[in-house]
Parts: C-alpha cells; sequence; structure tokens
C-alpha cells in the first residue's frame, strides 16, 4: 500500500508539471489533453505503465485495496523521468501527427428528390365492365417501392409488384427500367369509382399523386315513342343510338320478342347497318314489306350498355284508321260540330263562285 499513494502521488505531480509547459496556444494548436499524455507516457517513456493503466485510472475513486496484487517492486530502480526531454517528445509526436494527411470523409450524397410525371392522365373514364389504366410515372424512384392505394377504404392494393388485395382484378403492370408503374383494374363496376393514390416512401415522407377513376355506363336509345304502328307492306326503320361510351360496342345486338335477330340469312326481309362517332353508335334496322309476323317488342343492346325497347304494331290501312281515330280526344259534340263547320264553308264556297 504504500507504493500505491507514492505512485499516484508521483504521477499526479507528473500531469500538473506537464500542464504548465504548455501554453494556451499549444493546447488549442497540438491538441492536448489528457488522455494524450497518458498514451504517449505509456508507450514513449516507461513500459511499465502500460501495465498499471489496467489496474488504475486517475479518476478512480474507488476503494484501491483491490490492487493489491499488483506488483509495486516493479517500480523500484526504474530511471528517472526527463520533463524536459518529454515535453519535448510529447511536441514532436504531435506536430508529425498534425502533418499527417487526413484520411478523405466520405459524405453521403444528398437524397434525389422524387419528382412525379404530371404530364400524366389522372381523371380516368372506364366503361362499366372494361378495363381501367391508372398510369404513374416518377423519376428518381431509385430502389424505392410505388404502392397504389385506394381512398376511400385507404387499402393498400398493391407495392412494388406484389398485390395485397383478393379481387384479381387488381394487377400492377411494370416493365424493367422503366419509370412507369400501372395499376390495371378488370372488368371494372361501379363501385370501384373514386379516388386511388400513387405513393412513394421515402426519408423526406409519403409522397403521392391523386388520380380519380369514374366509371360510366352507357346507354341504348331507340328513338321514337314507345309503340310504333305500321300498315301490312309498308317498310319499318328503327334506329339505335348508344351514348356514353368512351369505346365503341364491339357489337349492337337486334331482338325480336327476346330472340336475336339473324339478319344474315339470304331470305330475310331484316338488314342491320352499325356507325360509331366519337362516344356515339347508331345502329340501324331496316324491315321491307312488314306483316304481321313482324309485330311485337324490338330491343337494341349491347355489351355492358343499358338496353332500349319499342313495341311494333303491323295490321292492315282500316285498323290504322280505327286506331288513330280512337287515339284521338274529339267528343261527340266535336265531331258534329267540325263536319257542319266544314259543310258551311263548303256551302259558302259555292255561292261565291256561282256553282
Amino acid at each position: 500500500m504504500q507504493y500505491t499513494g507514492f505512485v499516484w502521488l508521483i504521477f499526479s505531480s507528473l500531469f500538473v508539471t506537464l500542464r504548465g509547459e504548455f501554453s494556451a496556444q499549444d493546447e488549442e494548436t497540438l491538441g492536448l489533453n489528457y488522455t494524450t499524455l497518458w498514451e504517449l507516457l505509456k508507450f514513449q517513456t516507461n513500459p511499465y505503465l502500460q501495465d498499471l493503466q489496467g489496474h488504475w485510472s486517475f479518476n478512480d475513486t474507488i476503494d484501491i485495496s483491490k490492487y493489491e496484487e499488483f506488483d509495486h517492486t516493479r517500480f523500484q530502480g526504474s530511471p528517472e523521468l526527463s520533463l524536459d526531454e518529454l515535453v519535448q517528445k510529447v511536441k514532436q509526436l504531435q506536430r508529425s501527427n498534425k502533418r499527417r494527411p487526413e484520411p478523405p470523409r466520405t459524405t453521403q450524397p444528398p437524397e434525389e428528390l422524387l419528382v412525379f410525371d404530371t404530364s400524366m392522365t389522372t381523371n380516368v373514364t372506364a366503361q362499366l365492365g372494361g378495363t381501367a389504366f391508372l398510369h404513374c410515372r416518377v423519376r428518381n424512384l431509385k430502389n424505392r417501392a410505388i404502392s397504389w392505394v385506394r381512398k376511400r377504404d385507404w387499402h393498400i392494393l398493391t407495392s412494388a409488384m406484389f398485390t395485397y388485395t383478393n379481387d384479381e382484378r387488381f394487377q400492377v403492370l411494370h416493365n424493367e427500367g422503366s419509370e412507369e408503374w400501372v395499376l390495371q383494374i378488370k372488368y371494372v363496376q361501379n363501385r370501384d369509382s373514386g379516388a386511388y393514390e400513387c405513393q412513394v416512401a421515402s426519408s423526406r415522407g409519403t409522397q403521392s399523386q391523386l388520380y380519380n377513376l369514374e366509371v360510366v355506363v352507357p346507354t341504348a336509345d331507340i328513338i321514337g315513342t314507345g309503340e310504333i304502328h305500321i300498315g301490312h307492306g309498308s317498310d319499318l326503320t328503327l334506329v339505335c343510338v348508344i351514348e356514353n361510351s368512351p369505346s365503341p360496342p364491339q357489337f349492337v345486338m337486334w331482338y325480336h320478342n327476346d330472340n336475336m335477330i339473324n339478319y344474315e340469312e339470304e331470305e330475310t326481309q331484316m338488314r342491320v347497318t352499325t356507325e360509331s362517332g366519337g362516344e356515339k353508335t347508331h345502329s340501324k334496322l331496316v324491315i321491307s314489306r312488314a306483316s304481321s309476323k313482324h309485330s311485337g317488342n324490338y330491343s337494341c343492346r349491347a355489351s355492358n350498355t343499358r338496353p332500349d325497347s319499342v313495341y311494333v304494331f303491323v295490321s292492315n290501312d282500316h285498323s290504322i284508321l280505327d286506331t288513330k281515330l280512337k287515339s284521338l280526344s274529339f267528343s261527340n259534340n266535336s265531331i258534329l260540330w267540325f263536319q257542319s263547320l266544314v259543310s258551311s264553308e263548303y256551302s259558302f264556297i259555292a255561292r261565291s263562285t256561282g256553282f
């Protein structure tokens, strides 16, 4: 225990002395501190100090009885330390370390900003039963993933190339190396209308672009009233207009009493012509020399389109005249008044002309 106190006293005095050998400028320039001096003392002066550090720290205030096993005799007869030589060696080592070039610092390049292509169509219209495509293009994506989210329930539909819904109508389309990620929705239903988000998570937070999907239902409309009357042997022309169709229907079908008309038969009296222009499609059904067998219900239908129908009556001339007269709202008194008016006008004309 006597050597323990002696060693502590020596090193305390040594550091106080060394502290006085350096000016404030030296400390700032050389960056000297107690740790540096301790390392230099340990490796440059007395090799026995290496063993001492493993047993004792200058700042320890704990019970030193645990250091009883330290061999103090190893310090007996050791050469005395020259403070002047030690100070000069410390300064020399510090200057050599200062002249040594510092290794280049590796800095992380700043994260490139995500750029959403705003030229992409964000208001998408799809026909009921058709296929909708939502196109999202992002630059500087790197290895980050794009997610498609349905806003009405915040359901993540896809992320990267993975699908997170049991609805197999949803799928993401992407080509390797491309900046474009497309959400495909097959067999579009009315419930698919609404907002969708193309999202990317980054260190700056979540960035997104909003899309709106509108599902339209095409309608068929047969021009004219709900009932059509024609005489036997007359030609019948029915015109059907299909509207609100982003893409023209592939086929327009006509039905007679819920039976599809096969107008390609050689002996048929019917023919159909269909023309498409813009969002409207016109289909015309022509029946030559109509007879009573052509009476009945006619409907115009197309895929995923609300149909329309009309009823056709084919009869002889007398029955048509009787039907039209019955449809007039004239009373008997009105008819008699009309007949008397015509008779009086005829008598006036006859007297004036001398007939």
